[in-house]
């Protein structure tokens, strides 16, 4: 089921993890306008691909909501990033979405998180147009079939991917190659995307245009698995990035500040956690235990229920999550 959601949806767009408005507290903003996939990656952290209902924000919908969201923020060097729990270019406005943004003065970055298989010439010439900054491409492997295999994809195409790089670094967008290390899985591939980030960077493909994220693989309780894989620790994992960094005289760990992200006023949600809280259910949400409340006006609350909830019904639910550097409300019942 599709679940549209615009001004008479009833849903806000703060309080929810997979749809809406995020803030961490920071100069980013990460913007989340889908839910839908085009791949089943078997160690997809949020499950996507898979649920049950989906949603699709209104373009002019995420654009107001987003007016309102910088009210709040005390800078004006604002970075939008497009970060779905899905796949962004199945999104039928992402253009007019992109043009919007930037017209926004405060926003002076606009990134997109993507599996990168739907991209072609012409949607990045289309990007490029609009004025996009960065794209962040998912890539795991050079191997046709450990790549085929981790994106549960048998027509994934590792050559369809080199060319489109290619395609990026000769525009004005910048490009963020982001792989997971999958440790025992991908070990050699990992060292082949640093290799090739080297010929990039011998080509001239350096410093903003063109950077190398090597990400650790987590395991999650909502997401998929992959099998006799375990999760190394951050310690671990930073160390051997170092060798790397040491062995390949290439920049690997990345951090806020090479983003220019810094702190910046939150948009905090007006409740505690253990608080008791009223709720309008206004919501199926993406599965069976899943249901979106609507509080205090601005504010969505993911609501997990063993029963069935009745949308339009007014209930109790007792807050579980609630961060201070985060906007987000997940209550329970």
């Amino acid at each position: 089921m599709i679940i549209n959601v615009n001004e008479k949806s009833n849903i806000p767009l703060f309080g929810l993890d997979f749809i809406g408005i995020l803030d961490r507290g920071t100069n980013l903003l990460e913007v989340k306008p889908i839910t839908l996939c085009n791949l089943r990656c078997k160690y997809c952290f949020v499950h996507a691909g898979d649920y049950i209902n989906n949603f699709i924000l209104k373009e002019k919908y995420i654009i107001s909501w987003l007016k309102y969201a910088l009210k709040y923020k005390s800078t004006k060097d604002i970075e939008i990033h497009i970060a779905p729990y899905g796949e962004f270019f199945l999104y039928d406005e992402y253009l007019r979405l992109i043009r919007d943004l930037k017209k926004i003065p405060q926003v002076k970055v606009i990134s997109i998180q993507t599996n990168g298989t739907l991209l072609d010439k012409k949607k990045i010439m289309d990007l490029e147009k609009v004025g996009l900054t960065r794209l962040n491409i998912s890539f795991n492997s050079l191997d046709q079939s450990i790549a085929q295999y981790l994106s549960d994809d048998p027509n994934y195409s590792v050559e369809k991917m080199l060319n489109i790089f290619e395609m990026v670094l000769k525009s004005s967008i910048d490009l963020l190659i982001a792989p997971i290390w999958f440790f025992g899985v991908n070990d050699n591939e990992i060292i082949k995307i640093i290799q090739l980030a080297k010929e990039y960077q011998r080509k001239g493909h350096s410093g903003d245009k063109f950077r190398l994220g090597i990400q650790n693989y987590l395991i999650y309780k909502t997401g998929r698995k992959l099998r006799k894989i375990r999760q190394r620790d951050f310690g671990y994992f930073y160390k051997r990035l170092a060798d790397l960094e040491k062995k390949y005289n290439l920049k690997l760990k990345l951090g806020p500040k090479d983003f220019n992200i810094h702190p910046a006023h939150p948009i905090t949600p007006p409740v505690e956690r253990d608080e008791k809280i009223k709720v309008q259910i206004v919501s199926k949400g993406r599965t069976a235990k899943e249901w979106i409340g609507r509080f205090n006006e601005k504010w969505a609350v993911k609501v997990l229920s063993k029963i069935s909830l009745k949308v339009g019904a007014t209930v109790h639910a007792n807050v579980i999550k609630r961060k201070t550097d985060e906007n987000l409300i997940t209550a329970w019942i």
